[in-house]
């Protein structure tokens, strides 16, 4: 009796390992043995991971191809646009930072040594109001189809690139009484001009899907100005360079402007987009529109 129980068992193992091998289960329940199959088998699962896992990645890659594709686009495309952007806010933000940073060392040179605390905290003051009312102005008349971003932004940097010219020039020719006006009114033609436009016109010559990203490059460019103007403005070693550097990066900026930047004004945005679908569908040689 012992060999024969020795032998069921040992019938009862073999068939087991060759169960758990077919991907079965055995169930065993007191002296009857039972073949239970399961509802996925181990080989199948592993197989459908494997799949799934090369299915990501391929989509993965496709998505990967398509945005290269669409970057490669973008540049060929709107890269001259975007670098118009981008250059016109950075050399903005060289004159604008600069000034604003070191605005007690303007008002100085222009008030002259004598001048009191009350005297340049006044001037600054009223450059502050007239510079507010800059940006009214440029609310007033920036969607007028006879100024318009491009042009507005030009004439500001033109007129205040000219009035820091002449302060820098002929600061020992002319009266502090005259030389804060002209600084006064570079200040109104900054915000009646490029402060207003150097971050709109990134939100606007641009299609949808790519609005956001050139934009934040074009941002990006006007903070790195910023960060150039603390530094550049810390080694000027006289008031008369910190006038020129001031006059000569914005009409850097006008030429800039005229060069790169095209004008959308009166355009429908959604031109834009339309003009950007038949790109990615390679067929922008059938395009007729204004948004080129």
């Amino acid at each position: 009796r012992l060999k024969r129980d020795e032998e069921g068992l040992e019938r009862r193992q073999q068939q087991s390992m060759k169960q758990q091998q077919q991907g079965g289960q055995l169930l065993e329940e007191g002296d009857s043995v039972g073949f239970v199959p399961p509802s996925i088998v181990p080989q199948d699962v592993e197989k459908e991971k494997e799949e799934n896992e090369n299915e990501n990645e391929q989509q993965q890659q496709c998505r990967e191809q398509q945005q290269e594709s669409e970057r490669q686009l973008l540049f060929k495309h709107y890269g001259i646009r975007l670098f118009g952007t981008s250059i016109t806010w950075l050399l903005w933000d060289i004159a604008f930072y600069g000034n604003k940073l070191f605005q007690s060392t303007f008002l100085l040179a222009l008030t002259g040594e004598d001048a009191t605390l009350t005297h340049i905290s006044g001037a600054a003051a009223i450059n502050a109001f007239v510079a507010l009312l800059g940006y009214y102005a440029a609310a007033l008349i920036v969607d007028n189809p006879n100024v318009g971003r491009l042009r507005l932004q030009q004439t500001g940097f033109v007129i205040t690139g000219t009035l820091f010219l002449i302060c820098g020039f002929l600061s020992e020719h002319l009266s502090s009484t005259t030389l804060v006006v002209i600084y006064l009114g570079s200040s109104f033609f900054g915000q009646c001009g490029p402060n207003c436009t150097t971050f709109l016109i990134p939100a606007e010559v641009f299609p949808t899907e790519l609005r956001t990203v050139c934009h934040g490059i074009s941002a990006s460019a006007g903070k790195l100005g910023a960060l150039i103007a603390s530094i550049l403005f810390t080694f000027a070693k006289t008031d008369k360079a910190l006038f020129l550097i001031s006059g000569y990066t914005s009409f850097a900026a006008a030429i800039f402007t005229f060069l790169t930047i095209p004008d959308l004004t009166a355009l429908d945005l959604y031109e834009i987009d339309r003009h950007w679908r038949m790109i990615l569908n390679g067929t922008e040689y059938e395009y007729d529109g204004l948004a080129v």
